[in-house]
């Protein structure tokens, strides 16, 4: 099931590397540059992130689409994974609007969620099937959250090296790299890395 849009509600309060991490791969001493690898840092979990299809840090998602799966498909599969199985960032939210143009919130025990799963999957109840709903642009959200876990330790090391390369490329290259320089063995390290971290795809 194609969702319209997939947005951050909540984004994560730590990166999975730290200022001083980085400063040490990069062997930094002073501060002055602080606020552009901060910046960096932020740069290479987002592309880590998109390269896997998954979320790091503990992130709060919220995906729209106009209509629940039909019959033969009931359950609504939730992007970036891994979605969290424990502690207080397990609250899952899903709402969706009444034919009359009401917007209503499905009650917890109405459906099933399946946090184990890669991606995690909200699901009908045995036997049941989704409520009747107006079929249209965004007419039904849902809201969950996703991510290793609340600080950096969680983060598989595969990833958090990746983005130390990442960073490390980047501060000593500040502009624009040409085709067949030193970019495709950073490229082919970093893929390498990553590729023991990646699920599939999903449709």
């Amino acid at each position: 099931m194609k969702y319209r849009s997939l947005t951050r509600q909540t984004g994560p309060v730590v990166e999975p590397v730290t200022l001083s991490e980085a400063k040490a791969h990069l062997r930094v001493d002073g501060n002055e540059s602080d606020s552009e690898i901060t910046a960096m840092i932020s740069a290479a979990r987002e592309w880590c992130e998109q390269y896997l299809d998954r979320t790091l840090i503990y992130t709060q998602w919220v995906m729209r689409f106009d209509r629940f799966p039909d019959e033969s498909a009931h359950d609504i599969e939730l992007p970036r994974p891994p979605m969290v199985t424990a502690g207080t960032a397990t609250a899952v939210a899903l709402t969706f609007t009444y034919e009359n143009g009401t917007t209503a919130t499905y009650g917890n025990g109405s459906y099933r969620v399946d946090r184990n799963a890669t991606p995690g999957a909200v699901k009908t109840l045995y036997g049941q099937t989704w409520p009747p709903h107006l079929q249209d642009d965004n007419a039904i959200s849902v809201t969950w959250w996703a991510g290793y876990g609340s600080s950096g330790q969680s983060v598989p090391a595969a990833i958090r090296h990746a983005m130390l390369m990442l960073v490390g490329f980047w501060y000593e290259n500040r502009s624009t790299v040409l085709v067949g320089s030193i970019s495709k063995p950073l490229e082919f390290a970093v893929e390498s890395l990553l590729s023991s971290q990646k699920w599939g795809g999903y449709k």
